[in-house]
């Protein structure tokens, strides 16, 4: 018997000796690393060295764990951690740790890009059983743009089946001290208190995902701590100059949370008082912005309190009622303002009012820029404005990029809320006395200036659709265009080139959301324009008038249809026989399509009214050049004509040109380009017909059979 157990005890003593060996092997080789990081995408332990001493307990140091979840990546590191290991349900495929201790503990989360996706929900995975990881020595934790230095205890324990199983965490705690949150420079929050109890029930990811989890999360939090103050100095531009003060006194934050299933209980508060000191030369301020929140049966009720800069008079000051207590519904603050009612007084100089920006548009075409007050008085039930709200800005730098081009300039405000038979209308109008248009692209360069821009945008009166369904209307008139050279960039540059002359535009446009133009009328009276077209040189007057219709924003194509054209008192300075000799010319455009780019593309069907045939033929070549019975026809009366015209890039084409008296008729086509201008014309009188063909610098007339020449001669722009 005695050799019985001796070699008992060898057996044993041989197994716990290889035990030793293999277990310490595996945690100090790449062996143990690879065997559980198999996928390091997804997670990732490593340490410095480990230890065993019998099966089922281990320790490691200088533990990181690494792990990417959907859009979150997160780390642990930890100085030591020791815990053990169940062997037997590991034969069950059950991973149970009864219990995790980690030393000097810190961790990072942050929210990336890039998504890591769950692989398909399959059946065998292993279940993970954590009982109890906790610490008594947390030290930092850093989560996107926030440092957090703490001390104190906390305790997570949780179960998860791999292969897309279910997931729950089990009463899990954390008692912390001594928190000090900042964010870059700033400390947000210091000498600060956490206790907090947190489970969620068991469920699967599908039933589940993302902040739907919330609706089976239990829990309790309180937190505390001294907040600093604000110190702010008015200088000598008229700006606010804030930073965050961490003076000997501060602010406070107390919050007092329960939550069961996702929703808050009554009875909570979070409470945020926060000192002022500011100054305004030498006017002094000591006073705090105070915020209550207290959750009550209906919901939460939220009191707001902010004083004014000192020198100043008014506040702000909210007292409203939001009806939810889910946190699902909370975290997502878009939801919340359909459930919104109470009182908003404002009455306050801002250092900024870039804020306003989003409320009203809903992409950045619109901007209030800088410093300026507000005085405003709303009110809402259910996120709806309530008749009576209105909010005034007597000043703020307004700048506006609408069609390429961007409008600035000194505007003031005004937001009202009116009650209709059928609904109600808020509205809201931005003025600009004096103002500037330049090039979006070359801001510093004023192209227009002008008095009188007014940009109305008026909606439903419920708050959460205003800057989705706002209809924005901007208007001007008798803005000075000093130099019209700009134009070019829009224009034909191979056709058409303006060398000099001024103007005044004026418009009427409608936007939509995205500050696209839609539809609306632009007018432009220039004057003393002298201008290259093709190869002749022009000189005169025009009136345009722009109809835009209906419209494609995607492709960025409008409809011209109905739009005007109005020439007066053209001439042609290089033509000694036409010395002396002016021309009108109106065309207005029966079907026209635009692309605005530069240069536009434009496709149109036209009537053009002429005052004489003297200007057409001019641009095939010099008066002197056509026979003497060409001649005596300049001065036969208007001419009516029909044509088609398309402008490619920087091209001009004209074509199926058509224009006739009771004396002669005309047909025409012409490319027109300053370095190949290529074209036909006919004039036919009585009996006789001429064709000119022009094919650059050559010139060839066409006397006999000119009319079945020209039907012959291929067309420059297809028929439709």
């Amino acid at each position: 018997m005695p050799r019985l157990f001796r070699r008992l005890a060898g057996v044993l003593l041989a197994l716990a000796v290889l035990y030793l060996v293999a277990g310490n092997l595996f945690l100090n080789t790449p062996l143990g690393s690879w065997a559980i990081n198999r996928k390091p995408e997804r997670f990732q332990l490593e340490w410095s060295r480990g230890f065993t001493a019998w099966p089922g307990h281990v320790v490691l140091w200088n533990v990181e764990l690494k792990g990417h979840v959907r859009h979150v990546q997160w780390s642990a590191q930890a100085k030591r951690a020791k815990g053990r290991i169940t062997i037997l349900p590991l034969f069950s495929r059950e991973l149970r740790l009864p219990w995790v201790e980690a030393d000097e503990v810190s961790a990072t989360i942050d929210r990336v890009d890039e998504e890591m996706t769950p692989p398909p929900a399959r059946e065998g995975g292993w279940l993970m059983r954590f009982e109890r990881i906790f610490t008594t020595s947390p030290r930092h934790l850093r989560a996107g743009a926030f440092d957090i230095d703490l001390r104190g205890q906390a305790s997570f324990a949780f179960t998860k089946q791999l292969r897309g199983g279910p997931l729950e965490v089990l009463p899990s705690t954390a008692a912390l001290t001594d928190l000090r949150v900042a964010a870059g420079k700033h400390v947000l929050l210091r000498e600060g208190t956490l206790d907090a109890r947190f489970a969620i029930a068991r469920h699967r990811r599908e039933e589940a995902p993302g902040l739907a989890r919330l609706g089976l999360a239990d829990g309790e939090l309180r937190l505390g701590g001294r907040t600093p103050s604000l110190s702010a100095d008015l200088g000598a531009g008229g700006q606010w100059h804030g930073v965050i003060v961490d003076d000997g006194a501060g602010g406070r934050l107390d919050a007092n949370l329960a939550f069961a299933r996702g929703a808050l209980a009554p009875q909570g508060a979070i409470d945020l008082r926060l000192p002022l000191h500011a100054t305004r030369g030498a006017a002094q301020l000591d006073d705090e912005a105070v915020l209550h929140l207290g959750v009550v049966e209906e919901g939460l009720d939220v009191n707001l309190r902010l004083p004014p800069p000192p020198g100043d008079s008014g506040e702000v000051r909210g007292q409203m009622r939001v009806t939810e207590r889910d946190l699902r519904e909370l975290v997502a603050p878009a939801n919340l303002l359909a459930k919104t009612s109470g009182t908003l007084d404002i009455d306050w100089h801002f250092a900024s009012l870039e804020w306003l920006t989003p409320l009203l548009v809903k992409a950045p075409w619109l901007q209030l820029e800088g410093a300026g007050r507000v005085d405003a008085a709303l009110k809402i039930a259910n996120g709806r404005l309530e008749p009576g709200s209105h909010a005034r800005v007597p000043e703020v730098e307004l700048v506006a990029v609408v069609g390429g081009y961007r409008f600035g300039g000194r505007a003031h405000a005004n937001g009202t809320l009116t009650k209709g038979t059928d609904d109600q209308r808020a509205s809201v109008t931005l003025e600009l006395d004096r103002y500037d248009i330049a090039d979006a692209d070359q801001p510093s360069v004023r192209l227009v200036h002008g008095k009188g821009l007014r940009i109305d945008l008026d909606a439903g009166g419920d708050l959460r659709d205003f800057r989705e369904s706002a209809k924005t209307r901007l208007r001007f008139a008798d803005a000075h265009v000093p130099d019209l050279r700009p134009l070019n960039a829009w224009l034909p540059g191979d056709a058409l080139d303006i060398a000099s002359g001024n103007a005044q535009v004026g418009s009427d446009l409608e936007l939509d959301s995205e500050g696209r133009i839609t539809r609306g009328r632009i007018t432009l009276a220039a004057r003393k324009m002298r201008a290259r077209f093709g190869a002749a040189t022009l000189g005169g007057d025009f009136d345009l008038d722009a109809r835009i219709g209906g419209s494609d924003l995607k492709s960025r194509h409008f409809d011209l249809d109905g739009s005007k054209l109005t020439l007066r008192n053209l001439s042609l300075p290089d033509d000694e026989r036409a010395a002396g000799r002016t021309w009108w010319a109106e065309i207005v455009a029966e079907r026209a399509r635009i692309e605005a780019s530069r240069p536009f593309r434009l496709d149109a069907e036209a009537r053009i009214g002429l005052q004489d045939i003297g200007l057409l033929l001019a641009l095939y070549t010099r008066h002197r050049d056509y026979p003497a019975w060409v001649l005596g026809l300049l001065d036969a009366g208007r001419v009516d004509a029909r044509g088609a015209v398309r402008i490619d890039g920087r091209r001009l084409l004209l074509d199926r040109v058509a224009a006739n008296n009771n004396r002669f008729d005309v047909k025409a086509r012409l490319h027109v380009d300053r370095a190949n201008p290529r074209g036909d014309l006919l004039l036919g009188w009585r009996k006789l017909a001429l064709g000119l063909e022009l094919d650059g610098k050559r010139r060839e007339f066409h006397l006999r059979r000119a009319r079945e020449w020209f039907a012959d001669r291929p067309a420059l722009i297809p028929a439709r």
